[in-house]
């Protein structure tokens, strides 16, 4: 929780204070024009503002009493402010119950639904006497001398009587039937072994040229592969020299590193000595002048 200064607490009293004038007017206004309003829905929206405005106070009360030392000469009446709100705040509901709109139905739907035509009887297909079929729409045959009746036709294949093959005389058409049927037959089979004997010629060729391409090819990616092999070899032996070069700059550096390491540590071990001599020499310079000078002075 913030901590509100003064200046806040200041101005949170006279908004609460003029906040609650405001609604004790405007509740004052709404009741004499209530009987007017009844139902209206501009009233009741203006109704639902003015109870967010109450809850707003409530709030504001609660801030600055929470805030407030109860020290300052200009101390509000909470208890009386409370009276104000609680009394607002009932007058307002029973308004905000008074100018409510009335809720309304909507408009049933079941009376705008055409109601469904009834088909007429004669277009309906007539269900009974199904036995009244046309015959005519059965196929006869020329051989069958009477007509069969529809109860003939659910008899199953054991109640039917098979024909005979004498009466018929299927027996003396077959014979004849035979030879016709065989003679292409034979022409078919020898058909199909001289167009069989002329494929196999051209089925053999046709394999050997896709041999001789396959082989063609695998011959071209052999010497490709060699010819990489060889360029993958001379390009190894360029970086191996490469390599061998730049390793040999890297050890004449390391040599003339190691040389430059040890001369800089003979340098400074020089220069550290012939520094601190110095310091020495000036340490007894300035101790032998203050010797002198406080022998004179003495003296």
């Amino acid at each position: 929780m913030s901590v509100r200064t003064s200046e806040q607490l200041l101005h949170d009293r006279v908004n609460l204070a003029r906040l609650v004038r405001r609604l004790e007017k405007s509740v004052a206004s709404e009741q004499l024009a209530s009987n007017n309003n009844t139902g209206n829905e501009i009233a009741w929206v203006k109704s639902q503002g003015t109870v967010q405005k109450v809850k707003f106070a409530r709030k504001l009360l609660k801030r600055v009493e929470l805030y407030d030392d109860h020290s300052s000469p200009t101390v509000l009446n909470y208890e009386d402010i409370k009276n104000s709100l609680n009394r607002l705040d009932v007058l307002v509901n029973e308004y905000n119950k008074r100018v409510a709109p009335k809720p309304q139905r909507p408009e049933p739907i079941l009376p705008t639904i055409p109601t469904p035509e009834e088909q007429p009887a004669s277009s309906a297909l007539p269900m009974s006497h199904p036995k009244e079929l046309d015959l005519s729409l059965i196929p006869s045959d020329t051989n069958v001398s009477t007509v069969i009746s529809p109860e003939d036709l659910l008899l199953s294949p054991l109640d039917s009587t098979p024909l005979s093959l004498e009466d018929d005389g299927l027996l003396s058409s077959l014979p004849s039937s035979l030879p016709s049927s065989r003679l292409p037959l034979s022409t078919g089979a020898t058909q199909g072994g001289s167009t069989g004997s002329a494929a196999a010629p051209a089925f053999l060729q046709n394999s050997q040229a896709l041999q001789e391409e396959l082989s063609a090819q695998l011959a071209q990616m052999a010497t490709q592969l060699k010819n990489n092999t060889l360029h993958f070899a001379s390009s190894l032996d360029k970086d191996k020299s490469i390599l061998g070069e730049a390793q040999e700059k890297l050890e004449r550096n390391l040599d003339v590193m190691t040389k430059e390491r040890t001369r800089l540590r003979d340098h400074s071990s020089k220069s550290w000595g012939t520094t601190w001599i110095t310091i020495l020499s000036l340490l007894v310079v300035l101790i032998g002048f203050f010797l002198t000078f406080s022998v004179i002075r003495l003296t």
